[in-house]
């Protein structure tokens, strides 16, 4: 059974040695925001996101009471389109990769960053042609959650937080450009499908989705995914604890990335990766591939340093009941099926096919055949009311959502919009659910044509 990289430990206390022992003493304790207005950070000032925690603002939204904290970047130079970025399960918004966001033209600073590849430093800036809001879920850092956060009230609060955005920034959020990775694209689908019903005055534009999925199994799949590995430890995560919790946190992170040997499935296959789970270990029967090449290892050591930097140091990243609650909206989007949207941000024509353990109304935006797992069809979706396209990214080894779930909501919205429309980029190499991560020039390019 292979266990975690051996060198992980090594390179993790390398590189908190270099940051100062968990970056909070190079980043500072500032206090919590109290100024109503405040500038948008220029891309020139950007060298890492975590050094971002001075810069953010919080908003509570009067319809669910639900606090988010948030911040905007970026010069506009190419458009007043603001890009608003959905986390993944357990991401905080530091988790975004900087060079899918910017290069060293615009910000010279990130070659400084531990993370930087001069091999992916390309001629894009996101950051300086687009204004981008980077926001934390309910419960992280300087915020907490009050009950259980749905997936209608995040499109809400989202919604809450542009309005913010636009009298404290004092920028347009008239044209908005979802962008999602992993959970935060259901949450994005969410939104777009939620927002023209809810605030027509503004416009969404494109939607942008990197390892998605459309939901609503009729056969009530848990995890789009065929990968037992990754629901294994899932599953654990959950309730885990201590040592425990760290290593299934850190084996699954290992294994967004290809494990060593995997074979590129074009057909949907399932992976053949399990994973063991006792009360004190977690053991694979694969050997994940993470090291520095792949970026892997520096990844995992930036987590480390995001969650002991101020505020996410206050919630450890995320607690756990913000990641119970993530794991919840993953499992009613799988089994469940909205067919439109409503008022105030609701959820309408909702179908349970399977157990739901939150709300109906967190469910898929498609309704999904699942008879062959490997193979979905997705159908019926919920209309999409946007100007520009659907796009989404991915790589053929992802195990999390295999790149054929994408593939079954692209084919579904094509119908929608028109196949030129609804676009599925796959990476043509090495990729898998962290396929922003490993190539996040590749990824920057084909947001950037995305916008185009």
């Amino acid at each position: 059974m292979a266990m975690r990289h051996p060198a992980l430990g090594l390179v993790l206390s390398l590189v908190l040695t270099a940051c100062g022992g968990g970056g909070g003493a190079s980043v500072g304790v500032p206090a919590t925001p109290t100024i109503a207005h405040r500038s948008v950070v220029p891309c020139s000032a950007i060298q890492d996101l975590r050094s971002l925690g001075s810069d953010l603002s919080q908003v509570t939204n009067p319809a669910t009471h639900d606090t988010m904290e948030y911040t905007v970047i970026g010069d506009g130079a190419l458009s007043d389109d603001v890009l608003v970025m959905f986390p993944g399960t357990g991401q905080i918004l530091t988790g975004w990769p900087v060079q899918m966001l910017t290069n060293s033209t615009y910000s010279p600073s990130i070659t400084k960053s531990l993370a930087y590849d001069p091999l992916e430093d390309g001629s894009v800036s996101l950051c300086h042609d687009y204004r981008i809001v980077l926001f934390d879920y309910p419960g992280v850092g300087l915020t907490t959650m009050n009950g259980s956060v749905t997936r209608d009230a995040i499109a809400s609060d989202v919604d809450a937080m542009l309005n913010d955005a636009s009298v404290r920034y004092g920028i347009s959020t008239n044209v908005v450009d979802p962008v999602g990775w992993s959970l935060g694209t259901t949450n994005a689908e969410k939104f777009a499908v939620l927002s023209p019903v809810s605030r027509p005055t503004r416009t969404i534009h494109n939607v942008i989705l990197i390892a998605a999925g459309p939901g609503g199994s009729r056969q009530a799949q848990v995890g789009p995914d065929s990968a037992s590995c990754v629901t294994t430890m899932f599953d654990a995560s959950v309730s885990a604890t201590g040592s425990l919790k760290n290593q299934l946190d850190a084996t699954l992170t290992e294994m967004i990335f290809p494990y060593i040997g995997q074979t590129q499935s074009q057909s949907g296959t399932t992976s053949g990766c399990t994973a063991t789970v006792t009360n004190s270990t977690v053991s694979l029967n694969v050997t994940p591939d993470c090291g520095i090449l792949n970026h892997c290892l520096e990844y995992l050591a930036g987590s480390i340093v995001d969650m002991n930097t101020y505020p996410w140091s206050m919630t450890g990243g995320i607690d756990s009941a913000v990641y119970s609650n993530e794991r919840e909206l993953s499992n009613d989007f799988d089994v469940a099926y909205c067919s439109g949207a409503g008022p105030n941000f609701t959820s309408t024509g909702c179908t349970a096919f399977g157990p739901i353990k939150m709300s109906v109304q967190n469910g898929g935006v498609c309704e999904t055949d699942t008879t062959n797992p490997d193979l979905p069809v997705a159908s019926a979706c919920a209309p999409l009311q946007i100007t520009g396209r659907l796009t989404v990214l991915n790589g053929y080894e992802d195990l999390l959502t295999q790149w054929t779930y994408g593939k079954a909501l692209v084919n579904a919205y094509a119908q929608q919009l028109g196949a030129s429309r609804a676009v599925l980029k796959t990476y043509p190499g090495e990729a898998g659910h962290g396929v922003m991560i490993q190539h996040p020039l590749w990824t920057q390019a084909e947001i950037a044509a995305a916008m185009q």
